[in-house]
């Protein structure tokens, strides 16, 4: 079944922080030598900070924080350098293209940026593909390109990229120095952004094993959504005790919602009428150091099964009910009521709530009988047109 019972647990350790990343996006699809597009975005964690629209090279703010990180003068200043360095990779992945020999189209993708762990250690990076697969990337310790592969052309790219030692010294200078200084200049802007906390919702639910075949295990799913920050810990307990990691457990990893939310979807292999009882357990920040506890039991799932056969088998009777009223008074020639007072038998319409609403309201309305009562009709009653007799 579908329990929607969410228990606040007993105090949990809280779940460990994410490291920080800044990091600029490129890509250019390059149509040929003299064509090219671009887009250039900035990331810090997992906020769009800033885009560049590289028609004119005007940045774009896309936090209302990010104007204040620079004075006017200076993000025109970065502007013309963003220019300059775009223009110079160009011409430079032209020019390897010319001479490897190699062929248009082709995209290139780069991540640029640094990443500050809790512990306050950093790591910078610059990494670049070519239609979607890894091509070289820049090791900030050794202050050199590597090549991502052994393929000869990805070697003599490397070694090409590698004749500048200056740029790489600058290169690592930036990555060192720099970026982590901007890190902490945009955590500092973006904090209220950063620290925001959504409690995540969660719920269980079984699916069906396969009707044909041996009897198979079944799987029960608890789905969690709509928590942020990114950083959760969804887990299963039987009988009270976390399931250890194994076949029985499976998870999609944790996705990306629309509102710049989360969600995760963890399973679990139950046998059948094995005795236990289970439960998801989600420990998030947002929940103060507890966590949620949503039960799951066997009978669940015959429970609702057997409402919706009874439902099912209400609506059946009721319109059985109807035909068979109808005909009957055809047949008796059963007398309509004159008016207020009048007698005569009528069948009144009521309503029939069924009860397949998950949440324990009144869920699809239906329409059922309540037949021949020999009762008199409420003063102002306007008989329907099928009491009337034949």
């Amino acid at each position: 079944g579908g329990p929607h019972t969410l228990i606040l647990g007993r105090a949990s350790p809280p779940v460990s922080p994410e490291s920080l990343a800044l990091r600029v996006l490129q890509t250019i699809v390059f149509h040929n030598a003299s064509s090219t597009d671009t887009e250039v975005k900035a990331l810090l964690g997992d906020l769009e900070t800033l885009a560049l629209n590289c028609s004119t090279c005007e940045i774009r703010f896309l936090q209302p924080w990010a104007p204040q990180l620079l004075a006017a003068k200076e993000w025109q200043d970065l502007e013309l350098e963003i220019h300059r360095s775009l223009a110079d990779f160009v011409l430079t992945a032209n020019r390897i293209v010319q001479q490897m020999g190699a062929d248009y189209p082709f995209v290139t993708q780069a991540s640029i940026g640094c990443e500050l762990h809790p512990n306050q250690t950093s790591r910078g990076f610059y990494d670049i593909g070519v239609n979607g697969e890894g091509f070289i990337h820049f090791d900030e310790a050794a202050g050199a390109w590597l090549a991502g592969t052994a393929n000869q052309l990805v070697l003599r790219v490397s070694s090409l990229v590698n004749w500048d030692k200056n740029a790489n010294t600058r290169l690592q200078y930036f990555l060192r120095i720099t970026c982590i200084y901007v890190i902490h200049s945009f955590a500092q802007s973006g904090r209220e952004s950063l620290e925001r906390q959504e409690r995540p919702v969660a719920v269980v639910f079984a699916r069906a094993p396969p009707a044909a075949g041996t009897p198979s295990s079944t799987l029960v799913v608890c789905r969690v959504t709509g928590f942020y920050p990114r950083p959760i810990r969804v887990s299963w307990l039987q009988d009270g005790e976390e399931v250890a990691p194994g076949w029985r457990l499976n998870s999609t990893g944790i996705l990306p919602n629309a509102d710049l939310t989360y969600q995760l979807r963890s399973s679990l292999a139950v046998e059948p009428g094995d005795g236990h009882s289970y439960a998801c357990r989600v420990e998030h920040v947002s929940l103060g150091g507890h966590s949620l506890l949503i039960p799951w039991r066997h009978s669940r799932r015959w429970r609702r099964g057997l409402v919706v056969g009874i439902t099912l088998g209400v609506l059946v009777v009721a319109a059985v009910a109807v035909a068979v009223a109808l005909w009957w008074s055809r047949r008796r020639g059963v007398p309509a009521p004159s008016g207020p007072g009048g007698g005569g038998g009528a069948i009144h319409p009521v309503t029939v709530p069924s009860v397949l609403s998950s949440q324990g309201r009144p869920g699809l309305w239906t329409w059922g009988v309540q037949g021949f009562r020999g009762q008199q009709p409420q003063r102002g009653y306007r008989p329907l047109p099928w009491e009337h007799g034949p």
